[in-house]
């Protein structure tokens, strides 16, 4: 913030906060305090920032969600801070200092705005620092920032005030310096938020992603070495077959191979301890156990599979233009499946709402939906989607559910199929192709298994429709 700015915003607050109690304290970032205030009148929400790019304080209209343990310094303000008597702009610099009282005595909370040192200082009556936000150990450039330090004034720094008052008024809504600095930073504030969480996202889908694959590749393996289940078999049965050539204590024997084409001899190992009979029954036993393996690795391959669908349809969500509502019900999937671990999560409640498929109309006319994440699509597919309806998705690439929804008594025309089909395309990862094949299948043909995630379905019969991906943003 500006010194001149900051001059302006101090003068509101000197009114407004001067004198008000101190109901509540929170630090909902790293670098950001949140002092909830009241005056007599009024419940104020006080914003103090010592973030390097965004120093700034003004009182703020949002409600910020806050972490189950309190930081180190948010608790020691707690604890002595209860009331603010004055807040001032010190040493005509980018300082401002609030007069505060506590149970344990006076003490004034110094915001330095200084850019990359900006911080956030407590001092008692005698100027010793009793802590700060940021601790900074003494250099020959730098002052100590550290607990038990004698409090010094950072050097005054020569610049002229770079923001034309009137300039300013004309900008200011409401008449209030508070809420332009408010407006001011929330715009990049809201996209460095989002941004930051989108790439968390990204990340934990990423990382299960990879291990997913890891899995898969030891499957195949074990599916690949349980193809031998069956030559178990076949040998057992050679051996009861010939259990009257068998002698006690043979460590192995030849025996002519009838399921082979041309006739062969093989040779069989055996154990001498067992008796013939057992010996047969080592090899049914070593059957029965990979035909198991078999069966549990097979199940494990479909489960692997279905969720690398799911998956890699949530990172295609995330990359395709992803709004707020979209992101918030991805995490929310992320965070049910529990793949979102979120250290200190905040106490939030949920403000936006759902977010709802899109619509358009085909060249005749008919309604065409689709949705834009798993929990849209899982709408379009098995609430919406109706008897005589026409459904589409792109085949095996993630992409958007699309439902033609067909007007009793009519039918569509065909371009109106291929324009569906074309939105399907559009609304994939494939949307860049110059053509993209589609699925096109009746609601009958379409179905959602027992217990499958959101946006997986099963599509017993279907045809496709090779079209030119079409998108309207």
């Amino acid at each position: 913030m500006k010194l001149n700015l900051i001059k302006h915003v101090v003068a509101e607050l000197a009114e407004q906060i001067g004198g008000s109690r101190v109901s509540k304290i929170h630090q909902p970032a790293p670098e950001v305090l949140l002092f909830k205030l009241w005056n007599g009148k009024d419940t104020l929400r006080l914003l103090l920032s010592a973030e390097a790019h965004k120093c700034r304080l003004h009182l703020t209209d949002r409600t910020w969600p806050n972490p189950h343990i309190p930081p180190r310094f948010c608790q020691l303000l707690r604890a002595r801070i209860s009331r603010i008597s004055t807040v001032s702009v010190i040493n005509d610099d980018r300082i401002v200092q609030f007069e505060c009282i506590g149970k344990h005595g006076d003490c004034c909370l110094l915001l330095e705005m200084i850019g990359n040192r900006s911080n956030l200082i407590l001092v008692d009556d005698r100027g010793i620092i009793i802590d700060v936000l940021k601790r900074i150990p003494g250099t020959e450039n730098h002052r100590a920032m550290l607990p038990g330090e004698k409090y010094i004034f950072p050097q005054q720094q020569n610049s002229t005030i770079a923001c034309d008052q009137q300039l300013l008024l004309n900008d200011v809504s409401e008449n209030s310096w508070n809420g332009y600095v408010e407006k001011l930073y929330s715009g990049d504030e809201h996209a460095e938020n989002k941004g930051a969480f989108c790439r968390q996202l990204q990340q934990t889908i990423s990382r299960q992603i990879k291990k997913l694959q890891k899995r898969l590749l030891g499957i195949e393996k074990d599916l690949q070495n349980q193809k031998n289940a069956d030559n178990e078999r076949q040998i057992g049965e050679l051996l009861l077959a010939n259990l009257h050539i068998i002698k006690p204590g043979m460590n192995s024997i030849e025996l002519q191979n009838y399921y082979s084409q041309t006739p062969e001899f093989i040779v069989v190992d055996l154990d001498p301890l067992l008796k013939p009979q057992q010996n047969a029954e080592k090899y049914f036993n070593k059957y029965k156990k990979a035909r198991r393996g078999q069966e549990h690795s097979q199940r494990r391959l479909q489960e692997t599979q279905t969720e690398l669908e799911w998956l890699d349809q949530l990172d295609y969500s995330l990359m395709d233009n992803v709004k707020n509502a979209d992101m918030e019900e991805i995490a929310d999937e992320l965070r049910q499946a529990g793949l979102l671990k979120e250290k200190n999560r905040l106490h939030s409640k949920r403000t936006l709402q759902p977010s709802r498929p899109h619509e358009a109309t085909s060249p005749s006319g008919f309604k065409i939906i689709w949705g834009r994440n798993n929990r849209q699509n899982d709408a379009v597919s098995t609430k919406l989607l109706k008897k005589g309806d026409f459904w589409f998705h792109v085949h095996q690439i993630p992409g958007a559910h699309v439902v033609l929804r067909a007007t009793q008594g009519e039918s569509p025309l065909d371009e109106d199929l291929l324009y569906a089909a074309a939105i399907a395309g559009g609304y994939s990862k494939a949307r860049d192709d110059a053509k993209v094949e589609v699925m096109q299948a009746d609601a009958k043909s379409v179905h959602k298994p027992k217990g499958a995630r959101a946006g997986l379905v099963n599509v017993s019969k279907y045809k496709t429709l090779l079209v030119k991906p079409l998108r309207f943003d």
